[in-house]
């Protein structure tokens, strides 16, 4: 590479270069790192544009341990898919933290698909108890597929329960995964049959209204729950985050920005504490998690940009180390 360019990747090359075992530990990393006061991220900011019916946010961090800067950009346009383009684009920025010089710029997609699932994975290996051989999984979207693939690699599981409203998405990502995962992926009528007797539950829908209830949950049962990242949003219901033990990825993003909590909060199942241990914290030892096989646990991800910083950072690094990419002089 010339050290003068910045480094272009496209979302081809970002997804050659990730793997979910080595990712895990770099989120490890990053959370430890923000948890304990050495990473600098502000709330994303949101910029509604009702003018070209669309939205730009940005959430740009600073890991002082993995000495990695930079900023993803988010763009939300309902209109793009008349056009044959997803709603939602995104791009990651790299930046020295020397000089503020642009190293790198990436598809953003990608990455945001697998640090989610990543993330989730890096809960449920730390909260989740050892025998988890059934996974419900509600939505059947671009999250839905990366976190099955993702926590099929830190769980053995016998069966994966699929619901999507209308079926169809089910059955497709049946169809796209059970030969690569080799696990049996079951499509179910209802949300109920796919959480009832699951051990792990992930909710990745975009539900304005509770699609989770608590009575259906096994005791033990480990959910990561990724769907809500409004503060009107909401997938889990208020007896579900009071009978659970609920960790964040950020307790000040998820009081900003998380309609599970803050509708729970509002109609006072939960007060705030509920729902302040960050992953971060027990992954440091400074909080305990799981303290019973019995209780029910939940990480709640609003997705924060330490996340998305030091997953460009790795796949910067191997970018180097594989001569991946393209140069382009700025």
């Amino acid at each position: 590479m010339n050290l003068g360019a910045m480094l272009v990747l496209s979302e081809k090359a970002v997804q050659g270069l990730l793997s979910v075992e080595e990712l895990v530990g770099t989120l490890e990393r990053a959370h430890i790192q923000f948890s304990t006061g050495n990473a600098v991220m502000p709330v994303r900011l949101v910029v509604p544009l009702p003018q070209i019916k669309g939205r730009i946010t940005s959430m740009p961090a600073y890991l002082s341990g993995d000495r990695a800067l930079g900023m993803k950009v988010v763009t939300y346009f309902r209109e793009n898919p008349t056009q044959g383009l997803p709603a939602i684009l995104a791009t990651v920025m790299l930046y020295s933290p020397e000089t503020g010089k642009i190293l790198a710029i990436m598809d953003g997609g990608f990455i945001t698909a697998v640090r989610t699932a990543c993330a989730s994975a890096m809960a449920t290996k730390i909260l989740a108890n050892p025998e988890t051989p059934v996974m419900g999984v509600l939505g059947a979207g671009v999250q839905s597929a990366a976190h099955i693939r993702a926590l099929c690699r830190v769980r053995a599981m016998k069966s994966i329960k699929l619901y999507s409203p209308s079926g169809n998405s089910a059955r497709r990502l049946k169809e796209e995964l059970e030969p690569e995962v080799k696990i049996k992926i079951e499509p179910v009528k209802t949300a109920e049959e796919a959480a009832r007797g699951a051990d792990l539950l992930v909710t990745a829908t975009t539900a304005p209204e509770p699609i989770l209830n608590s009575s259906w949950l096994k005791p033990g049962a480990h959910i990561n729950a990724i769907g809500s990242h409004r503060p009107d949003l909401r997938e889990i219901d208020a007896v579900t985050m009071k009978r659970a033990k609920v960790f964040v990825d950020s307790r000040e993003a998820t009081m900003a920005e998380c309609g599970d909590v803050l509708l729970a909060i509002k109609e006072g199942a939960i007060a705030e504490r509920h729902a302040s241990v960050e992953i971060g914290e027990v992954l440091a030892g400074k909080k305990p998690g799981r303290t019973t096989p019995e209780e029910i646990t939940l990480y709640k991800s609003v997705g924060i940009a330490v996340q998305d910083v030091a997953t460009a950072q790795l796949v910067y690094q191997k970018a180097l180390e594989k001569k991946v990419g393209t140069d382009v002089e700025i």
